[in-house]
Order: structure tokens, then C-alpha cells, then sequence
């Protein structure tokens, strides 16, 4: 799987992760929403990876995209991030479908790390 950024996106995100390392984690959130196929897309900064997660590709050096692989399903294979400058929030999209035009990123990080 593959994510492109926009530049926009990619300061944004830099900007999140401040000078602490972390990675981006691509989520299907379906908690509270009736069915597992029924979810929202989230995007978590976390400490490290969990077992069955995969790491994507981007046009980025610098930031780690990370999917748990049971969850890759719900995505098409080539995705774009983008925001506008100065917006907190991203949007989700491929070639075919919108996921999500408001997606805050949470950073989920141990607060001493």
C-alpha cells in the first residue's frame, strides 16, 4: 500500500510528531458505529508498531505510515493525503472515493517517551 502527501499534509504532520519519533498509524475506526464495515478512517501517532501491522510506502522520507494488515481491506492500494495550509485537520482519498474530509490526527504517544 501506498501514501502519497501533499506538502501541506506533510508539515502538518511533521508538526504533530514535533522533535519526538513516532509513527502515523492509518486506522478503520468502527467503535460505536453498528458493524465492523461501517467505520471511519482515524490517524493515531504512536510509540511503535504492533504485530500484523505493515508499513507503507510514501513520497515522504521522513514520516512512517503504518496499517494493520487485518484492516488494509477497507483502503484501495494508492491513497492521497492532502489539507490546506494552516487547516489541523486532513483529507483521505484515492482515484475512486473520498474516505474523510475532516480527519484529525491524535497523537497517542506516552507523554515521557
Amino acid at each position: 500500500m501506498k501514501i502519497n502527501l501533499s506538502k501541506a499534509a506533510e508539515e502538518l504532520l511533521t508538526k504533530v510528531l514535533g522533535n519526538r519519533p513516532g509513527f502515523i498509524r492509518l486506522m478503520y475506526d468502527s467503535e460505536g458505529c453498528g458493524c465492523a464495515v461501517s467505520g471511519v478512517p482515524a490517524f493515531r501517532i504512536v510509540d511503535e508498531q504492533e504485530d500484523g501491522d505493515i508499513v507503507m510506502d510514501t513520497n515522504v522520507s521522513d514520516l512512517t505510515f503504518i496499517l494493520d494488515s487485518q484492516k488494509a481491506v477497507f483502503f484501495e492500494e494508492e491513497l492521497n493525503l492532502a489539507t490546506d495550509p494552516g487547516d489541523l485537520s486532513l483529507r483521505l482519498s484515492s482515484s475512486g472515493q473520498h474516505y474523510g474530509l475532516y480527519i484529525f490526527p491524535r497523537d497517542e504517544r506516552a507523554v515521557n517517551a
